[in-house]
């Protein structure tokens, strides 16, 4: 509940119930000790003190900050052409009071731009206007203001992005309904596959027909002979050849066994309500994004200290001498692995995409023939011996698409819903306003 009352001729805003009366007394007696302290200042004819504008929870708006602010806005209004409102120190006064409490909350998040990031985005900013920074500063400080009120404005709207960054991550949620209509519309297939096809008709009487002909093709018989032996489909006497499809112009089994087939390659046997199908992948055209996946198992000792390390390092070249020897690395895993869930599952760790693991593993794994067990490898986990099982391209097309169609619709949906909720911060705060700006 938010109780809006005058006093000495100015508003104050408290928000609240009486958990936030100590609050309010220690904010009106820091506003009491400002007073005092800029009049004994003016008393005494000593340098005078920046004036408070505004109170806003712990912090507050000096007259300094808001002639600051003012200028900007004003010198940009003047560039663009465009009149200057009325009410502009209250439309001014107003935005300042939200930055600060985004700011505020920022800062409760654990959010804040440190100075080598505040830098960075100095230099970027001059390098925009064809500066150095030092012909900035010195620009700067020409219209009449400190280059630190500059530099803390930069920081100011760092900080904001950032939570707004955060809201979006934190507090959106994109439903999956969402993302597939955004898919449908945005994310057509820009890839045209050309195939190929042998088709043996019947139910699951007819499966071993099916792959008794894929191990004919795979053991060399041509696709194009298997195609014309076997196949029952009305293209049989081509070789089987379809021709040029885009994903949306193919059945659903078919994308799904094409889209990870290299140029060449041929598919797995798949069941239709019209029989099985073998395909073939002729040709390719568009953009296919693809990224090369490892099958890794490993056997991790676990160790936290240098000391631990040297010995499981020595526990684990034992290991992999047993395995060098001809034992098997899965049952070793089940036996000796400190990973519990893969050494279930006798080390295997399935197959793993570029940076899902630690820089070492997956250099030590990228580097690996298939088959060989590499030497120990040191981890902030402990020591790791691994062995590749296979490596395989994996189309991610599909997966970026959603990706892209998350990020999209999160900063739609965050661009809606962020004003709501600093209109809340608003509402649970104390502001207090003191003066009117000069």
């Amino acid at each position: 509940m938010c109780k809006k009352k005058r006093t000495n001729n100015h508003s104050s805003i408290l928000c609240g119930g009486a958990g936030k009366a100590i609050f309010v007394k220690a904010v009106s007696g820091l506003f009491f000790l400002l007073s005092v302290i800029g009049i004994s200042y003016a008393q005494q004819g000593m340098v005078e003190v920046d004036r408070v504008l505004v109170i806003i929870n712990e912090d507050v708006i000096t007259q300094s900050e808001f002639d600051y602010r003012k200028q900007t806005v004003v010198s940009d209004m003047q560039a663009a052409g465009r009149p200057m409102p009325e009410d502009i120190n209250d439309q001014l006064i107003e935005s300042m009071i939200s930055d600060r409490l985004q700011i505020q909350e920022a800062r409760r998040r654990g959010i804040s731009i440190d100075d080598a990031a505040l830098q960075q985005a100095i230099e970027r900013f001059a390098v925009q206007q064809n500066m150095s920074v030092a012909q900035l500063q010195a620009t700067v400080q020409q219209s009449g203001q400190p280059f630190s009120l500059f530099a803390n404005s930069v920081r100011d709207s760092l900080t904001i992005s950032r939570l707004t960054e955060y809201y979006a991550r934190s507090r959106v949620v994109v439903p999956e309904y969402e993302k597939d209509t955004w898919v449908a519309i945005n994310g057509k297939d820009s890839v045209e596959y050309e195939i190929a096809q042998i088709l043996i008709k019947g139910g699951d009487e007819k499966r071993a027909i099916a792959e008794e002909v894929k191990a004919k093709i795979a053991q060399g018989m041509s696709f194009s002979d298997a195609a014309i032996r076997y196949s029952d489909a009305s293209d049989a006497a081509t070789g089987g050849v379809i021709g040029w499809r885009k994903p949306e112009q193919m059945p659903e089994i078919f994308i799904d066994a094409v889209k990870d087939l290299q140029i060449g390659q041929v598919s797995q046997v798949m069941q239709s309500p019209n029989g099985f199908h073998i395909l073939n992948l002729i040709n390719l055209k568009g953009n296919r994004t693809e990224i090369l996946q490892h099958e890794v198992r490993h056997i991790l000792i676990a160790a936290d200290s240098n000391v631990a390390k040297s010995q499981a390092t020595k526990r684990a070249l034992e290991i992999r001498k047993r395995i060098v020897d001809g034992e098997d690395f899965d049952a070793l895993a089940r036996i000796y692995s400190d990973d519990s869930v893969s050494a279930a599952t006798g080390g295997s760790l399935g197959w793993v995409s570029p940076g899902e693991m630690v820089p070492a593993f997956e250099e030590a794994f990228n580097e690996l023939a298939l088959g060989d067990v590499s030497l120990p490898i040191e981890t902030q986990f402990g020591v790791h011996i691994l062995r590749v099982e296979d490596r395989r391209k994996k189309n991610v097309t599909e997966q970026l698409k959603r990706v892209q169609a998350d990020n999209v619709l999160r900063r739609q949906r965050a661009g809606r819903e962020y004003g709501q909720w600093v209109r809340e911060l608003l509402e649970g705060a104390y502001v207090k306003h003191v003066a009117k700006p000069a």
